[in-house]
């Protein structure tokens, strides 16, 4: 260079060579949108990884859809290429509408179809390549000064890459001069002053990671220990409840043994006896009073319960849509039956679904919903209900007895013929209040039969449902209904044999147990379908009102 010219550093680098202060990280991944069958979104998402898609709770997206397999499909990297697996899937994988035998490469745009379900994956790559300016920073102080003559000048044909060299070498070369050492000094302290920079805000993201690594640790332990109490509490609610029908069924027996008493001994005028007989009333009163004060307590303890599943159920993310609304319905009406919701098997919201296209396909529910409402039998069942402490969702039970028919006949059968809505064979009747007419053997009409009365009838079909909530069922709704569809069968047997507590006596564990009639089965499963759809009977395609929509 000439010596009263001025040199101007340069700004840019050949793009050649990488310069390890500003390399720029790539983001690399597939943005993924989730379409439903009618095309719009519902979810969108960014994977820097392999994800999986399905219908259980352990796939990255979860999809609740009856002809989603549990592990549907798997979309990985390999090789440097995106790949799309389907991991043997009941309806299959379309990618670009062709059916994927195994595996099939991903070239994006990406369209990847789940079976015949309309539910769509659009994959998109959003990989970029890592940027790498091989350049002095743009924030870089620009230096114009004159040289001096006496200093000594870079080479008049020094090249781009040797100046660069020359600038950035760790160790001065002999030659250099008073305008490269300046230049030279700047880039150092520009170093310097970006490798703090850089360390500061490493070490704060690492601290943020640590944190949020030791919240998400904190959160696992606090939903677990949520289920945990929980689920002990859910069981300690129903040993409560089973005490308190216990009790009440004892009370209600001595009651009546003590006002039929204190008839008989009025008529002779004892009255040591009456005084005695009263005093036994004064403690039956006391009893029930404390009865009720065990029942405060027990709504307490449910409450409290919701708190714990709220907290346990939280952070479980999921699309919304219709099949996670019916999970929502499917698993209120297993608590209002007193199951644990936390508890449900695997398979069991799919059966329901599955009963609920019976009740469907048929007319039957329908009409007999349109005879409840003619007839207004709602209030009368459900005050029936209310005073036995049971849950109100039996009042589906005489749906599936008798399409709510009070002058239904049940077939001849060696125990009897079972009469009414509520289907009482004469002697199971009579131990409840119902007088049997002359045509108890036969299948016939009987205007003197009390189990034709649905009033009379309802009464006695809460009391023999309390019995057995309060004794073999312990307080399982769907062993209850089991118990009432086989009364004088061996299904009451084998309940007798579970283990005499409610947290292993109840209809999961029963089915695993023991071989019961299909009969039995179905007989559960469509009473539950059936207080599922009376939820929602609209949501359903139901054109009848919700029986307990008004309910206290």
């Amino acid at each position: 260079m000439e010596d009263d010219k001025t040199v101007m550093m340069p700004k840019a680098a050949p793009k050649k060579d990488i310069d390890p202060d500003r390399t720029v990280l790539a983001q690399v991944g597939l943005r993924v949108k989730l379409l439903d069958a009618q095309g719009k979104t519902t979810k969108t998402g960014l994977f820097n990884q392999a994800f999986t898609v399905g219908r259980l709770e352990d796939n990255d997206i979860v999809i609740q859809h009856a002809d989603v397999s549990r592990h549907h499909l798997e979309v990985k990297k390999e090789n440097g290429n995106w790949w799309v697996y389907d991991l043997n899937s009941a309806n299959g994988v379309y990618l670009q509408k062709r059916l994927v035998k195994h595996k099939a490469k991903l070239y994006f745009p990406a369209s990847v179809v789940l079976g015949n379900t309309g539910i769509t994956l659009n994959i998109q790559n959003t990989d970029q390549k890592a940027a790498t300016e091989n350049q002095l920073p743009e924030d870089a102080t620009i230096v114009v000064l004159p040289i001096a003559k006496s200093a000594t000048t870079l080479p008049k044909k020094l090249s781009k890459e040797a100046i660069r060299t020359r600038l950035l070498a760790e160790e001065e070369e002999e030659d250099t001069g008073d305008y490269t050492r300046m230049v030279r000094k700047v880039i150092r302290e520009d170093q310097k002053v970006r490798v703090k920079k850089y360390s500061k805000v490493i070490w704060t993201l690492g601290g943020l990671f640590l944190l949020s690594v030791i919240l998400v640790v904190y959160q696992q332990i606090a939903l677990s220990n949520a289920r945990t109490l929980a689920i002990d509490m859910f069981y300690d609610i129903k040993t409560l409840e089973v005490n308190l029908a216990q009790s009440e069924e004892m009370l209600d027996g001595s009651s009546d043994i003590l006002d039929q008493a204190m008839k008989a001994v009025a008529s002779e005028k004892l009255k040591a006896e009456q005084e005695r007989i009263k005093a036994e009333q004064a403690k039956i009163v006391a009893e029930r009073e404390r009865l009720e004060q065990e029942k405060q307590k027990l709504s307490r303890m449910k409450a409290k319960y919701q708190q714990y599943v709220k907290e346990a159920t939280s952070f479980r993310i999921r699309f919304p849509n219709g099949n996670r609304y019916e999970e929502e319905l499917i698993t209120r009406v297993a608590r209002q039956f007193g199951e644990s919701e936390l508890e449900l098997p695997e398979g069991f919201v799919d059966e329901v679904r599955r009963y609920i296209k019976y009740w469907q396909g048929s007319p039957r529910m329908q009409q007999a919903m349109e005879r409840f409402e003619k007839n207004n039998y709602a209030s009368g069942v459900m005050a029936a209900l209310e005073k036995e402490d049971l849950p109100l969702q039996f009042i589906y039970l005489p749906l599936q007895e008798s399409s709510y028919d009070t002058q239904a006949i049940g077939p001849e059968t060696r125990f009897g013929i079972a009469k009414g809505a509520w289907q009482f064979l004469a002697t199971t009747g009579r131990d409840y209040g119902l007088t049997a007419g002359p045509l108890a053997g036969v299948r016939e009409y009987d205007v003197q039969d009390a189990r034709f009365d649905f009033k009379l009838a309802t009464r006695a079909g809460a009391k023999y449902l309390k019995y057995i909530y309060s004794t073999e069922a312990q307080a399982s709704g769907l062993l209850v209904m089991a118990g009432y569809n086989y009364g004088h069968n061996r299904v009451r047997e084998l309940i007798k044999k579970m283990p005499n507590n409610p947290r292993d006596k109840n209809f999961w564990k029963f089915i695993q147990l023991y071989q019961i009639p299909k009969e039995t089965y179905d007989y559960v499963f469509y009473i539950f379908s059936a207080a599922v759809i009376g939820e929602d009977p609209k949501h359903f395609g139901f054109k009848f009102k919700p029986p307990l929509a008004h309910a206290s």
